[in-house]
């Protein structure tokens, strides 16, 4: 089936004639999936999104003649079905600055007290250079942006920058006995523990 005989299957369509949009799902249905399927590697999440393509367009039959170009309005549709379907995968989450640290779960090192990570992370902190320790606080503790910082201390971004980098790394080998979790949490929550 050709470009020129689907168009008269949708003007047939429009003007009533609902058995001719059997042909132009027929048309669409395999070129629709193609596009899917290079996107969606789930064959049965492919099919069921060129399914809610086609069904759009025969609930929006009334506005067909006002598109122009329906395969990019359908592969339009398409991509917008893709996105939804991407959303809907990724697992939503929630911020953990204000849970406990005892709260964040199930601890696999019973060995590993509160006290003891803040100790190390305040041993870990004093290994950093003064500077380094200014700036990854200002980081973690006011959560100012490295231009904010860059700002307030006079220093240019692509070395506070690298003060960052370098912090991260000296913390990370410093509590490396520690679940990579509890590190993470600890080095990207602005509630740090630091000892008072």
């Amino acid at each position: 089936m050709t470009k020129e005989n689907v168009n008269v299957f949708i003007d047939a369509w429009i003007n009533g004639d609902e058995e001719s949009y059997t042909n132009i799902f027929d048309y669409y249905y395999p070129r629709l999936l193609s596009a899917a399927l290079n996107l969606v590697k789930n064959t049965d999440d492919a099919e069921e999104l060129v399914m809610n393509v086609l069904l759009k367009v025969w609930q929006l039959k009334n506005r067909i003649q006002d598109i122009r170009d329906l395969d990019t309005y359908l592969f339009g549709i398409l991509r917008q079905e893709i996105s939804g379907l991407s959303r809907k995968k990724i697992l939503l989450t929630e911020t953990i600055d204000g849970i406990p640290l005892q709260n964040l779960g199930s601890v696999d090192h019973p060995e590993f007290s509160l006290r003891d990570l803040q100790l190390q992370y305040q041993a870990a902190l004093n290994k950093l250079t003064p500077k380094q320790r200014e700036v990854f606080l200002l980081s973690r503790d006011e959560q100012m942006s490295q231009q904010e910082i860059a700002d307030h201390t006079g220093l240019s971004v692509n070395t506070i920058n690298n003060h960052i980098t370098s912090s991260l790394k000296i913390i990370r080998k410093e509590l490396q006995s520690y679940p990579d979790a509890v590190v993470v949490v600890l080095i990207t929550s602005s509630a740090a523990l630091l000892l008072s």
